[in-house]
């Protein structure tokens, strides 16, 4: 009598796998599966009218494939996952070799036991099946995995994040030095508007004292006087509104450009932040986790510690620089108050003529400009030192 082979699983698994999972980093060797049971030719015939019981087969079967297929997938996935930091070192690919075999040899045994499970219920259904044999068996081929790539990897794969991240602070720190040489210049700028603006607000206030000298001894200081003087003093009046007005718009110029730096700054202290996750994450812990003795990461890690110094100081010295700022602020009411009253022929206008004397924001400044040099200098050891890192491992 012939013999006859009913298929119950037959799959491309390194196939389905792949379709799953997308590994980038790990290559799988062949994988395939095959479930079938040997029948006579005659049982062959019977089995094709019993539409029922192959179904239920073919599901139940089919249920535990899917499990193989499950485990599968995910060993491969945490496998590539590794690859993807590091590359796969050949004792990590007889790894996943061997923890594909397990669950192959597992779901071998179990859906084995499902099919003969079905098969002696099918067989107890009619005493006239008890003589028929059947023989259920699996024909696995397995082949080895193997990495993909060499270990440039790292700067393809997962800490690509990182390199990104680290030309994103570069390309911040170049906007910082940017904004901070503009606050330096308009800084320079205001120093020399504050100093013709004293100096032009003392003059007016000394003629006015002079001129005012006798009216005060007669009581006659009035809107009358004060309208003479002005006719008098027209150009010094009007040079003290012209510095005036430069002067609001040199600090209104500082006002932006600090919230500029300052929001510059923020954007820096965000993106180290990131860096610091990326980096703990896909090279700190996993390159501890796999003992990788790695001898430049240390020189990426102490360019990041530096950066991170660099940002605090600059900030630290925005600080300082806008507690610096506020004698001029004053400065700046206290005279639009001063002309605004001579304006409107208050006599009382000359007490709001307040000196400040130097302003010191030079030094201030010139801190801040110094800052946002070291931050690219910083940023450039950061992507050197991922350059380097990258060297080492490819």
């Amino acid at each position: 009598m012939g013999k006859e082979k009913l298929t119950i699983i037959k799959a491309d698994v390194n196939n389905e796998v792949t379709k799953a999972v997308k590994p980038k980093f790990i290559k799988l060797g062949k994988m395939t599966f095959l479930a079938s049971c040997e029948v006579d030719s005659s049982v062959a015939k019977e089995l094709d009218t019993d539409a029922r019981f192959v179904a239920k087969l073919y599901d139940d079967a089919t249920k535990e494939y899917k499990k193989l297929l499950g485990e599968v997938s995910l060993r491969v996935k945490n496998a590539d996952d590794l690859g993807s930091i590091m590359p796969l070192t050949d004792k990590e690919c007889k790894e996943v070799d061997a923890d594909i075999g397990k669950i192959f040899a597992k779901y071998q045994s179990s859906i084995e036991g499902v099919a003969n499970s079905h098969f002696n219920k099918w067989k107890q259904a009619n005493k006239d099946r008890k003589k028929y044999r059947l023989k259920v068996g699996c024909a696995i081929v397995l082949g080895s995995a193997a990495a993909i790539g060499s270990t440039a990897s790292l700067a393809a794969g997962a800490v690509t994040g990182g390199v990104s991240i680290a030309a994103s602070i570069y390309g911040i720190a170049q906007s910082v030095v940017s904004v901070a040489r503009a606050v330096q210049k308009v800084t320079s700028d205001i120093v020399k508007v504050h100093s013709d603006l004293e100096k032009a607000l003392k003059e007016l206030v000394s003629a006015y004292k002079t001129q005012s000298k006798a009216k005060v001894k007669a009581k006659e200081i009035g809107k009358e006087f004060l309208a003479d003087f002005l006719m008098v003093e027209t150009a010094g009046f009007n040079r003290v509104d012209k510095h005036l007005e430069t002067y609001k718009a040199k600090l209104k110029n500082i006002d932006r450009d600090v919230a500029k730096l300052g929001k510059e700054l923020n954007k820096l202290l965000d993106q180290q932040s990131k860096l610091d996750k990326e980096i703990a994450k896909k090279l700190g812990k996993m390159a501890k986790d796999r003992n990788y003795k790695s001898k430049k990461i240390d020189g990426l890690f102490g360019a990041m510690e530096q950066l991170r110094k660099t940002t605090a100081k600059l900030i630290k010295d925005l600080e300082a620089y806008h507690v610096m700022l506020k004698p001029t602020e004053k400065f700046r009411d206290d005279t639009d108050k001063a002309v605004a009253a001579l304006r409107h022929k208050d006599p009382t206008w000359a007490k709001w003529a307040i000196w400040i004397g130097s302003l010191g924001l030079s030094t201030s400044v010139s801190s801040i400009a110094s800052g946002g040099e070291n931050l690219v200098k910083a940023a450039q050891a950061i992507e050197q030192g991922f350059s380097a890192l990258s060297s080492e491992l490819s």
